[in-house]
């Protein structure tokens, strides 16, 4: 599917609105490719795009945009258009979502991009962007409800299915929504007509099992790669708690080539990079390195396909070590030194290591914190002072933190869910023998939250960092910490 030029203009409402240089050759091209794949698919590249940018909107609003913009291309893409028809809808979308009965998504920023005009405007509105909103994985209806919508109004149940994916992966490929979806709709068309088949559905979904596998493991890659600062020292020290004998040196080059092909492909369109960067990281993993012989588990997912890699690694379980050394920790003179990174991301893989029950995703803090105090320092007239001072006082945080929180995962994993509620309770009131009832349920209910929902490396990301910062509160006596 040719889906790279259009998304010029649908990955956001000024896209609709080239730069005046290149203006005519955008626009072309924007009408060359609506008039090939037709206006159906075109609104679903637009629908696709718009649920990712604004999570938040509801499916109606986000359809009344992509109505706009195609008829956009209906009415300025014919033969014989006036020259400016493409430059005057656009402006006339772009007031529209100024004006508060549009229909469209009222997202924040849009006010301060409504002060300006023209084109500073559309340029404004197509930066907009929410931040990702960490929904349920979409959980389908009954087989009958899927072909009593789907039948009603085939259109609409398709547009609806693809807005449904698009708030929930908002930073993976469109090209991979489009397929995801479009494997979906044809299952549904096969299976509800004549009549309803369970069996047909049935054999549909394990046909469709490694396309949904991928994307559910390209969102969780993808949104990590965006959002959290400290992502490639946390899958260094992801693999370093899976195979403690592994060293850094070893463990590096994976990391740093799955990286790198997240970087590259998470936000190119076409889902062929990603997939190519996946089956290229299986050969980083399983033949170039030697992480495959130093775990017989990780050499037993190397026996599966490259998406089934990340999945079988995912599952493996941590299991504890005691079986380590003192962590060599960094001179202040190599901390400020030029390319300084690898020293600093080795030091944290270690600490990571150690701390087994925490995982990346709750480490992420005390990454930034350290990072947050290297960068500091080292801008001071005399780094050695302020590194002598903040070294101290940082090695206190990580480790009040990394007690604190691995002591609720540690427990958490230890013990069904029941049992971990009434220890974590028993324990409260014992720490807490002055605090009304109704304070202890708050904070156990703040802790059991976190453990059901961020003791796991697939954790969701944005969610678990506002629950570490509830959970753990200040890691300092004094002001400012380094760590949260």
């Amino acid at each position: 599917m040719k889906i790279i030029p259009i998304l010029l203009f649908a990955a956001g409402i000024a896209c609709v609105y080239a730069r005046y240089r290149g203006r005519d050759y955008e626009q072309q091209k924007i009408c060359n490719e609506y008039s090939t794949l037709g206006g159906n698919i075109f609104k679903a590249l637009v629908i696709a795009s718009h649920s990712q940018k604004f999570s938040t909107a509801a499916f109606e609003e986000i359809n009344a945009l992509a109505d706009g913009v195609v008829k956009l291309a209906e009415k300025c893409c014919a033969v014989g258009t006036d020259p400016n028809c493409y430059d005057d809808e656009a402006t006339v979308i772009s007031e529209k979502s100024c004006a508060n009965t549009s229909g469209f998504p009222t997202h924040p920023g849009i006010t301060e991009c409504c002060k300006s005009e023209g084109l500073e405007r559309k340029l404004c509105l197509a930066d907009l962007r929410l931040p990702l909103e960490e929904f349920p994985a979409l959980e389908e209806t009954t087989n009958e409800e899927i072909c009593q919508q789907f039948q009603k109004d085939p259109q609409t149940y398709g547009n609806r299915y693809l807005y449904e994916l698009g708030r929930r992966h908002g930073n993976v490929p469109i090209g991979l929504l489009l397929n995801v979806s479009n494997k979906h709709l044809n299952m549904v068309a096969a299976c509800c007509v004549p009549s309803l088949s369970n069996f047909c559905f049935l054999k549909e979904r394990l046909n469709q099992k490694d396309s949904m596998l991928f994307l559910r493991h390209a969102s969780h890659l993808c949104n990590s790669q965006k959002y959290i600062k400290s992502f490639k020292t946390g899958l260094n020290v992801h693999y370093g708690q899976l195979i403690p004998s592994a060293s850094f040196k070893e463990v590096s080059p994976v990391v740093k080539y799955l990286e790198e092909g997240l970087a590259k492909c998470c936000s190119n369109p076409d889902p062929d990079c990603l997939m190519n960067e996946i089956s290229g990281y299986k050969t980083a993993l399983c033949t170039d390195s030697v992480l495959p012989n130093k775990c017989e588990k990780f050499k037993q997912c190397c026996q599966k396909s490259p998406v089934e890699v990340f999945s079988c690694i995912e599952s493996l379980s941590i299991h504890a070590s005691n079986e380590f050394s003192k962590i060599t920790e960094p001179s202040n003179e190599e901390l400020c030194k030029e390319n300084s990174d690898s020293i600093v991301t080795e030091y944290l893989f270690e600490f990571g290591k150690r701390h087994q029950h925490l995982s990346s995703v709750i480490l992420a803090p005390v990454f930034d914190g350290f990072n947050k105090m290297v960068t500091s320092c080292c801008k001071e007239a005399d780094p050695n002072i302020c590194l002598t001072k903040a070294k101290s006082q940082i090695k206190e945080e990580m480790e009040t933190f990394s007690t604190k929180l691995g002591g609720i995962c540690e427990s958490y994993h230890k013990m069904d869910f029941i049992p971990f509620k009434q220890k974590n309770r028993k324990h409260l009131q014992e720490k807490m023998p002055t605090s009304p009832p109704e304070e202890i349920n708050r904070v156990a209910q703040l802790q059991e939250d976190f453990a059901a929902t961020c003791c796991f490396y697939t954790a969701p990301r944005l969610r678990c960092q506002e629950l570490v910062k509830a959970v753990i509160g200040n890691t300092c006596k004094e002001n400012p910490c380094f760590i949260i």
